[in-house]
């Protein structure tokens, strides 16, 4: 809502014209005429209204560098994801860099976007939406911070764009031969830790990251609890191993020198140890087509799912906070929904009363 305040001063009257609107950061200028800071005042309200909030004098004096850098010294050391956003953030200085945050508009981003998609992907044509979406969200990051603590931006450029669409998640999971196959090759590897790590995946659904860096401290072996303190999204969870499990690290407990807090050390003993030659070659040994380490976690869900588990059991199983990404794996328990229907509804078919 606007309002029009009459100033006197030393100089004369003046109006102040002044500018509200929940969500936005109030705008006042002031004017020699009534009727100049009446218009004022509707022009902005128009720009609000159809999203083309002004930008103020600090968007005018920063570029997109120096909000990228600052970000980079100050927020992005503290993120997991520090790596990956460093590079995607040096791909945004390259296309949008050089401008200022007041020229940034939805149509600058949009074309950059844009230019992003049409590069080639790790191994592929064209890189993948998700990918593409992934450089979105770190820069959507960065604006926000600039809106919300560092006052460089009144509101946020990216605020309505949309994403681009995925494709429904990926389900790959190993098949009964192929199991049997994959856990032969890992058995038959020269790192003497990768068929136990792979059992853990199979039988936990934990990420390779949480499994690799597993401690000692945060196992207890004679109740099978595992804690796992570093997760994706930042939660402390607990799992459970089974006693066949226990048993291989019992010995593996017994065998370690001390040197390592890591379950799985590396050569250096202050880092857990590097499996991706080993799982590649097992992979390729077990003749597995179009298959990563972290299908692993999709074959405990998927098995999980089969086995007749909910939806919520499988999202408690992946340490998922919402059932968003578990449902994908609902289309495997459909027989056993059939099943309970079946035996359930028999029951209210037979007792309906009808002679």
């Amino acid at each position: 809502m606007a309002s029009i305040l009459e100033v006197k001063g030393a100089k004369g009257t003046r109006w102040r014209a002044m500018v509200r609107r929940k969500g936005y950061p109030p705008q006042s200028a002031y004017f020699d005429r009534k009727t100049d800071a009446q218009s004022w005042a509707r022009s902005i309200e128009a720009k609000i209204d159809e999203g083309k909030h002004p930008i103020g004098s600090e968007a005018r004096r920063h570029t997109v560098d120096e909000l990228i850098d600052r970000y980079c010294l100050e927020v992005l050391p503290h993120k997991k994801s520090e790596k990956d956003q460093r590079q995607q953030l040096r791909v945004w200085k390259e296309l949008v860099g050089g401008l200022k945050l007041s020229e940034l508009s939805p149509n600058r981003i949009l074309t950059a976007r844009a230019e992003i998609s049409s590069r080639p992907g790790r191994g592929v044509a064209k890189i993948s939406n998700a990918s593409v979406n992934r450089y979105f969200a770190a820069l959507q990051h960065v604006l926000e911070i600039a809106v919300r603590e560092y006052g460089w931006l009144e509101q946020n450029p990216m605020k309505r764009l949309k994403k681009l669409k995925e494709p429904q998640g990926r389900v790959r999971y190993l098949d009964a031969d192929e199991r049997k196959a994959l856990l032969q090759a890992c058995r038959e590897s020269k790192n003497p830790y990768l068929e136990v790590i792979l059992l853990i995946a199979l039988t936990t659904g934990l990420r390779r990251s949480e499994i690799l860096g597993m401690t000692w401290g945060r196992i207890e072996l004679d109740t099978g609890l595992v804690v796992i303190e570093e997760t994706k999204n930042g939660t402390r969870r607990s799992s459970h191993l089974i006693e066949p499990i226990i048993e291989r690290l019992n010995v593996l407990k017994q065998a370690s020198d001390g040197k390592s807090q890591y379950v799985f050390p590396g050569k250096n003993p202050l880092k857990p140890i590097d499996i991706k030659s080993a799982w590649h070659k097992a992979v390729r040994s077990a003749q597995l087509e179009d298959f990563r380490f972290h299908d692993l976690r999709h074959t405990a869900a998927s098995y999980v799912a089969m086995d007749g588990g909910s939806v919520p059991e499988i999202a408690a199983l992946l340490g998922h906070k919402s059932f968003q990404m578990a449902a994908r794996y609902a289309h495997l328990s459909e027989g056993h929904t059939k099943s309970i229907i079946e035996k359930t509804m028999s029951k209210v078919v037979q007792d309906d009363g009808s002679d």
